[in-house]
């Protein structure tokens, strides 16, 4: 019995005796040794930048410029974004004046940029970091350059030059454009959210100005050209990047170098890189499928009684990272087909208004439209499988997606497009609310 005890005492003593080597073998072996990490910071680079990359044709050089001069917003803009200069009150309308003015310098610049195919500057991060955590500040400096210009459009077509305020607000939905994947998810949402504050200050123009014929055709074929192939649609390679990143940092143990690190560096490194297998399939089949569904509309997956957040739920049973970092994918996925049919409806709109101006009544249907060739194609909702809604209402007519819902409500606008309760999205009448 003595001699059996000996036996397990000095097994676990060499036990620990081996474990010992090796985490002291790990501990001095250097990190790019051990392991050759991929470098996703180059591969980002690599597919985010342009395909016929110019130095000439990048806006980066006149963006710089223009974020150098940039006086920022008075403190008291935010709930004047969204006002027409008509419903603001006298100090209000000669702040937002004044800081436009005072922006002279910036918004040269700005055009100087939209004037160019194409945004590009490489990332570069400090100490070997993960892609997460890449500095964006420079997108703040994009929102802020977009609602100077927007509210300097808005300015202008107060004044009567609607001609350069409507085009004006074209540069401002290109530099949406220039956001578009494959970027940092993040880039993208804020491409898509520059794209929508200058769809809806047209609408505002449209509303509230009568702009000639000849200036709502420019402005169409502009905003068309620009729109087209469903520009908008996120694109999810960046965020796979992230995630094979993040992850191969964890099990190399990247940037733990102090000695109290050492045992859970060996535990990353062997029981974590198991984990991390596991993790890397799961995420494949997430941004797999991701592929393939934001092919489809939401009416197609909500046809199909495909609802993404569950069968995403399902795929990520069992892991840890992935279901617990994965954004959003259906909602994300919601947001690139909000703005395309935002845009489309402004093109119907514009459209609309042409032919009211020319022919000297509202279409019947939005087909006649086509018919005429005042419209390339019909106008589709994609969360109803079907064209924009479409009436004529007396002196005025309805223009309305079903939202979120999927269903017809009557043009009853709701703000939220029906993320929460009934209700469609209404294009026309502009709606004053939020």
């Amino acid at each position: 019995m003595a001699n059996k005890t000996m036996i397990i005492k000095w097994t676990f003593v060499s036990l620990v005796i081996c474990v010992l080597l090796i985490v002291v073998v790990f501990s001095l072996t250097p990190a790019d040794k051990r392991q050759s990490k991929v470098d996703y910071l180059a591969e980002y680079n690599r597919i985010s930048k342009p395909a016929d990359f110019d130095p000439n044709d990048n806006a980066a050089p006149y963006f710089d410029k223009a974020f150098e001069l940039i006086v920022d917003a008075p403190d008291d803009f935010e709930p004047l974004k969204k006002l027409w200069p008509a419903d603001m009150n006298d100090d209000q309308l000669q702040m937002v004046k004044q800081w436009v003015e005072a922006n002279k310098q910036t918004l040269d610049y700005l055009k100087q940029a939209v004037s160019k195919k194409y945004y590009w500057k490489p990332r570069v991060f400090d100490n070997n970091e993960p892609l997460i955590m890449a500095d964006l500040g420079d997108l703040k400096q994009f929102r802020q350059g977009a609602k100077l210009l927007c509210m300097g459009a808005k300015l202008m077509a107060y004044d009567g030059q609607t001609e350069p305020a409507m085009r004006q607000l074209v540069d401002v939905y290109k530099i949406g454009t220039f956001f578009t994947g494959p970027r940092f998810l993040v880039e993208e949402l804020v491409g898509t959210g520059i794209g929508s504050l200058a769809v809806n200050s047209a609408f505002q123009i449209l509303d509230q100005t009568n702009p000639s014929p000849v200036i709502l055709e420019d402005f169409q074929k502009r905003i068309t050209s620009l729109s087209s192939n469903q520009i908008f649609l996120t694109d999810f390679a960046a965020e796979r990047l992230m995630f094979y990143d993040v992850l191969d940092c964890l099990c190399a143990g990247y940037g733990q170098d102090k000695a109290r690190m050492v045992v859970k560096k060996f535990f990353l490194r062997t029981i974590g890189r198991a984990w991390a297998k596991r993790e890397k399939r799961s995420a494949d089949m997430i941004f797999d499928y991701i592929d393939i569904a934001k092919s489809k509309t939401p009416w197609q997956l909500h046809s199909e009684g495909n609802d993404v957040n569950c069968v995403i739920e399902r795929m990520a049973k069992g892991t840890l990272f992935v279901r617990n970092l994965a954004p959003s994918f259906d909602r994300v996925l919601f947001i690139s087909y909000r703005i395309q049919v935002h845009t489309d409806a402004l093109i119907a709109a514009t459209a609309i208004l042409r032919y009211k101006a020319e022919v000297g009544r509202y279409p019947n249907d939005l087909q006649e439209l086509v018919t005429a060739g005042y419209l390339e194609k019909l106008p589709m909702d994609p969360f109803s499988g079907s064209a924009l809604a479409y009436r004529v209402t007396g002196d005025n007519f309805e223009l309305y997606s079903f939202a979120g819902d999927f269903d017809d409500d009557g043009g009853k606008h709701n703000s939220d497009w029906a993320d929460k309760g009934d209700g469609d999205f209404v294009f026309w009448p502009v709606q004053k609310g939020p």
